[in-house]
């Protein structure tokens, strides 16, 4: 399976389809600006993320399954995660449409104690890092995509210190686009695995894998870039759309 014909199956139906669900709904400009934001943003943050994996080997793409190369990424691949982001937030915008209760229109006030939190998080994190080092000469190249991971978490943590409130406030939310969008996404990685669309270096890899195909690192990604998505999208939407 090509990649375009992968996206062709999975991802442009479903944008069509959660795009008619709210169809009737008008769309506020604030909302093409919020979503502008946070595709400018995934763009940007996880460019540098996948060139860099591809680039050490953790995941591949078979030259005969995408058409051109930016970078190390096919074309596609880019596509993917803006494609994935996009419908992360049309999720949103379909359970809000459902479920008009989960609109709190909740405000967001950072303080000086929740930016002065973030700055003392500086020290831990970095020990993090040294952790992550430390485990990654420990076990040896076996965990370097669950390592890879990481890039993510403290984004997620910053979020929460600035937002605590609004994301306890719309957890149900964040808790049905992370599954729905995850459960999905990890689906059509399966497909995509087992039609030789990418794949994963064995030694680079745990090798616990769903259904004996997908290893856990790649179905954590989908999960965890889900939340990501909707917690931004929510964070920067104005308070009367949320």
């Amino acid at each position: 399976m090509t990649y375009l014909r992968f996206h062709l199956i999975f991802n442009l139906p479903l944008l069509v389809v959660l795009a008619a669900i709210t169809g009737s709904s008008p769309w506020f400009p604030e909302e093409g600006t919020t979503a502008g934001v946070v595709l400018l943003a995934v763009l940007l943050f996880t460019s540098p993320w996948d060139n860099l994996a591809a680039k050490w080997g953790i995941w591949g793409f078979p030259r005969e399954k995408f058409t051109v190369r930016i970078g190390y990424l096919p074309v596609e691949e880019y596509a993917f995660f803006l494609l994935q982001s996009v419908n992360v937030m049309l999720a949103m915008r379909v359970l809000f449409h459902f479920m008009p209760q989960w609109e709190t229109g909740q405000a967001v006030r950072i303080g000086h104690f929740r930016l002065l939190c973030l700055a003392v998080s500086v020290l831990p994190w970095l020990l993090i890092l040294v952790q992550l080092r430390w485990l990654r000469k420990q076990m040896g190249p076996s965990v370097n995509y669950a390592i890879h991971l990481a890039w993510f978490l403290p984004v997620i943590y910053t979020q929460w210190v600035l937002a605590p409130f609004l994301f306890i406030g719309h957890a149900a939310l964040l808790a049905a686009v992370k599954l729905a969008c995850g459960t999905y996404n990890t689906v059509a990685d399966l497909f995509a695995v087992r039609g030789g669309t990418w794949y994963f270096d064995e030694k680079q890899i745990t090798g616990l894998k769903l259904m004996g195909v997908l290893p856990w690192e790649e179905v954590a990604f989908f999960f965890l870039t889900s939340l990501l998505v909707a917690q931004s999208y929510l964070l920067l939407l104005p308070s009367d759309l949320r």
